[in-house]
């Protein structure tokens, strides 16, 4: 077999392990303070320990887990304080993509058009995510709508940043998503936000945004008092 095509089925191995882990320890499958062990997982894949330690590592940048020489890995506790700090930076850097590509959005344009159905189909299929009460599948989509329309933007360096920043988030939104219940909300202001983008409404994109982020701020740190065990 070619070098090349080996090293993109490691690759392959690592993303899918390091997708399946993720949604996991997102979904609480992983409560904080699990421990992970790479031939354990390795086993559970039915692979090497090669793309699980780098699997792990790109956890550990995602502070998700904590890599503990000889010992294995564990997840990470929630952090109040590391939320707030990832909450402020995502807001500042989804508002300026947003606002953006509320700026260039032009209908005329293939892309726009294309880019247009796709955000509308994960529009619908939020929706359905809520009748069938499926928080992960509702979170992954969430995501997939905000991740869509910062690509939008061209700007490849913040879509990075803002995932890096989510990651942390996640966590406790999907404790937000089974407690509070406000999925129908969110569904509403990502209709409102797209139309503001539609009618290149730079500043109504960014009020939008900006409500929808601190949707639930104020519930927040009632969350925090009824799972001490899982913050630092």
């Amino acid at each position: 077999m070619k070098a090349d095509v080996l090293v993109a089925q490691r690759h392959t191995l690592e993303t899918v392990i390091y997708d399946e882990l993720r949604k996991r320890i997102i979904s609480l499958t992983y409560p904080p303070g699990t421990m992970i062990f790479e031939n354990v997982v390795a086993a559970d894949f039915g692979v090497s320990r090669t793309p699980v330690r780098k699997a792990f590592v790109h956890l550990a940048a995602d502070d998700l887990i904590t890599i503990l020489p000889q010992r294995g890995a564990q997840i990470s506790n929630l952090s109040l304080v590391k939320v707030k700090e990832a909450q402020f930076v995502r807001e500042a850097l989804e508002i300026s993509a947003f606002s953006e590509v509320a700026r260039i959005w032009d209908s005329n344009r293939e892309d726009h058009r294309a880019a247009e159905t796709e955000i509308l189909d994960l529009i619908e299929r939020q929706k359905a995510s809520v009748v069938k009460k499926d928080y992960m599948l509702f979170t992954q989509l969430d995501e997939d709508y905000h991740n869509r329309i910062i690509e939008i933007s061209g700007n490849s360096t913040l879509l990075s940043m803002v995932n890096h920043m989510r990651a942390h988030l996640n966590r406790v939104r999907y404790l937000e998503l089974q407690e509070a219940q406000h999925e129908e909300p969110a569904i509403v202001f990502h209709q409102q936000i797209f139309d503001a983008i539609r009618r290149n409404d730079v500043t109504d994109t960014a009020e939008k945004l900006r409500a929808h982020l601190k949707m639930l701020e104020d519930i927040r740190d009632e969350i925090f008092a009824r799972h001490p065990t899982m913050f630092e």
